[in-house]
């Protein structure tokens, strides 16, 4: 039997890619931040390591030749391609020269100029490789995930890492682009096939596009190293590629601030990359709580295994997400035996259905936040039967390898059903009744 050929549209690097990339060093943009003190040094780095976990999965199977299709920043060619352990991949520039793309800006109307060079490699990519299907992952950043939407040709499944257009936007006041949705929605309603683990998504996808047909999906996770213990200098620790209000740092720095009441020495650690005006809001909201000794920053790591190392300094990690499913920070946090206060998403919940594995408090209730903190930190039983508990359910759940046979059984399944209309069998599809602590019906 023929291979099945599968395109992932995504953006994702790691050091195995960039060593085969010809990149730039970013010296001339450097040299101006560093002449005019705005910014913080251009580097590369690693970035969604959930993709380059489920590429390692993928290099075990001959069920499918793979193709990976992803902008770069930084690449010195418009395209490049090259193979590494029978995987196809394919690069593309997805920025404009600075001054180039603001003159555009200017001059054009930003919706009939964004992304146009974007959407012209990708389409050059699919005509020549030629696709059973397409998985695009992510429908939330459109500088990639519009590209989904000039294919027609073929099926495209679409894998949702973060839901943006949800009932909770206006609840809890996201800040999100009118761009951003745009392209979102039109993904979610002109797609006909989506994966996910989480029934607030389900529930966003049917309320839009009747006809869809809903997967299971979980994401893959970088499972951290063995790691010898490390000497706890933090009680608290906020990590996430970006920094961000949708990660819930401003919660986390707000709950801190009650903890600080009773023990006035409790330190946080904040991991993870931050734009310069964002951490220049986050210290003046420290300074005002006065926090600005209970509180560090650590920078983005460029090799995300070493984030983990400065993750087991903390007693704790402090992960009050807003819109992910189940982050891929908590469940690193849960390999990592590092106990987890986190909010009730459409997904967290789902932690504690068999037995406790995090403590849970609803989204903007800072109060309840700072109090499972406190208990966690005055508990240290409480702190290891979580641990135990979650390292368990993580092992049984996030399994990758798994992960990544049943995403081909998807695919085999989407190509069929599109091709000759055979029915998807019901152990592929999204089962609404193994989600039941989803209680937000406000559609």
């Amino acid at each position: 039997m023929d291979k099945i050929k599968i395109v992932w549209i995504c953006h994702f690097s790691n050091s195995e890619v960039r060593k085969r990339l010809p990149l730039s060093t970013f010296w001339f943009i450097n040299f101006l931040k560093r002449i005019t003190g705005k910014g913080a040094r251009f580097t590369h780095k690693d970035f969604a390591p959930w993709i380059t976990q489920l590429l390692s999965e993928f290099e075990k199977t001959n069920e499918v030749e793979l193709h990976i299709i992803s902008p770069h920043r930084g690449l010195n060619r418009f395209m490049y391609s090259f193979n590494l352990n029978d995987i196809h991949y394919h690069f593309f520039k997805p920025e404009l020269p600075l001054h180039f793309d603001r003159i555009a800006q200017k001059i054009f109307n930003r919706k009939n100029t964004t992304f146009r060079l974007n959407r012209y490699f990708v389409k050059n990519f699919i005509k020549k490789i030629k696709p059973d299907v397409v998985n695009l992952f992510g429908a939330e950043n459109p500088y990639y995930s519009i590209t989904a939407l000039d294919i027609k040709e073929v099926p495209v499944y679409v894998l949702l890492q973060t839901v943006l257009a949800t009932p909770f936007m206006k609840t809890h006041n996201f800040n999100v682009d009118t761009y951003r949705l745009e392209i979102e929605e039109k993904i979610l309603k002109s797609a006909n096939y989506f994966g996910t683990a989480g029934k607030l998504y389900h529930d966003c996808v049917m309320d839009k596009n009747l006809g869809a047909n809903v997967l299971e999906f979980w994401f893959p996770t970088q499972i951290p190293p063995l790691l010898p213990d490390q000497l706890k200098e933090f009680d608290f620790c906020f990590f996430a590629s970006g920094v961000s209000q949708l990660k819930g740092i401003e919660d986390a720095i707000d709950a801190l601030s009650i903890v600080a009441q009773s023990n006035s020495k409790a330190k946080m650690n904040i991991i993870g990359s931050c734009n310069s005006a964002y951490k220049t809001y986050l210290q003046n909201k420290i300074t005002s709580l006065g926090l600005e000794g209970n509180i560090e920053f650590s920078n983005h790591f460029p090799v995300h295994a070493d984030m983990f190392k400065q993750v087991k300094k903390s007693k704790m990690a402090v992960l009050p997400n807003k819109l992910d499913v189940i982050s891929s920070t908590i469940r690193e946090a849960m390999f990592l035996e590092v106990p987890v206060v986190t909010t009730i998403t459409t997904g967290t919940p789902f932690l504690n259905k068999g037995s406790q594995t995090v403590l849970l408090s609803e989204i903007g209730d800072i109060k309840t936040l700072a109090h499972n903190m406190i208990e966690l930190l005055n508990n240290p039983e409480l702190s290891d039967f979580l641990v135990k508990n979650a390292k368990k359910l993580a092992e049984e759940i996030f399994d990758n390898n798994a992960i990544a046979h049943k995403l081909i059984e998807d695919n085999k399944a989407i190509i069929n059903h599109f091709n000759n209309g055979v029915p998807i069998p019901e152990a592929l599809l999204f089962n609404v009744s193994n989600y039941p602590e989803y209680r937000y019906t406000a559609f």
